[in-house]
């Protein structure tokens, strides 16, 4: 069942969801529905949005335990210490909730620990992380060939030179810088940055002249060369 196929608005946030002011827990639209899709349950199951947990996996159903030193800790480690643990527990409940409740999804998530799971991902995501992540994660699985499922015994069908190898690198290392200008970007603004493509609408003008502002010393800052700098002034994502 973790194949089988089902529809999912993959872009759901404050702005594509309207609600009846008079009842604000009553759902009265949904827009922006052209990136929905049709696709595999394993490719749809996550962890709500309103967990909002990014720290240490949480597996299985057993209930997270707190630290055994939690009482020894004080000021700032113990506070993060009781947080760390409420949100594991939060998991934990999820976990536990899902299993019995929504057992496909439950196994849904469970495959998406696994290694043919994340062989699927990669020929997903290729528009999204690019082909020189993808090429790079391919390159990767010649060291790991023989202990992915059903691969045991096989040829390793991929030939990679060592110029190409160099070329992927340069790629994804650029890749990387990318994402990580985007991340300055953002802090840097602060509200101010686009989140979604949106800001307010008495912001608008003072978002335009920020990311004007903004954008030479980005690409001073990553750009090596003028053959760089003119790339990177032409893929700038903001407008003029």
């Amino acid at each position: 069942m973790v194949s089988s196929a089902h529809l999912w608005h993959s872009d759901l946030h404050v702005a594509n969801i309207f609600v009846d002011p008079s009842e604000p827990t009553k759902v009265v639209g949904l827009i922006d529905w052209q990136s929905t899709e049709v696709s595999p349950l394993y490719f749809h199951a996550r962890q709500p949005h309103i967990i909002d947990y990014e720290g240490p996996p949480v597996y299985g159903l057993d209930r997270p335990q707190p630290p055994k030193d939690l009482a020894k800790l004080n000021g700032n480690a113990k506070k993060q210490a009781e947080s760390l643990y409420l949100q594991q527990s939060l998991c934990s409940l999820y976990n536990t909730l899902t299993y019995h409740q929504n057992p496909h999804l439950h196994a849904a998530l469970q495959f998406q620990k696994t290694t043919t799971y994340l062989l699927l991902l990669l020929a997903r995501n290729l528009l999204v992380d690019g082909e020189a992540t993808y090429l790079s994660q391919v390159a990767e699985l010649e060291s790991t060939w023989d202990a992915l499922p059903g691969a045991k015994g096989s040829i390793y069908p991929f030939s990679f030179s060592a110029k190409e190898r160099e070329e992927i690198e340069a790629e994804v290392e650029g890749v990387e810088r990318g994402m990580e200008a985007m991340r300055s970007i953002r802090e840097t603004l602060g509200e101010l940055f686009p989140e979604q493509g949106i800001v307010r609408h008495d912001q608008y003008e003072e978002s335009l002249d920020a990311l004007a502002q903004i954008k030479e010393q980005v690409v001073e800052k990553f750009a090596k060369t003028e053959h760089e700098r003119e790339g990177w002034r032409k893929a700038w994502p903001f407008g003029e």
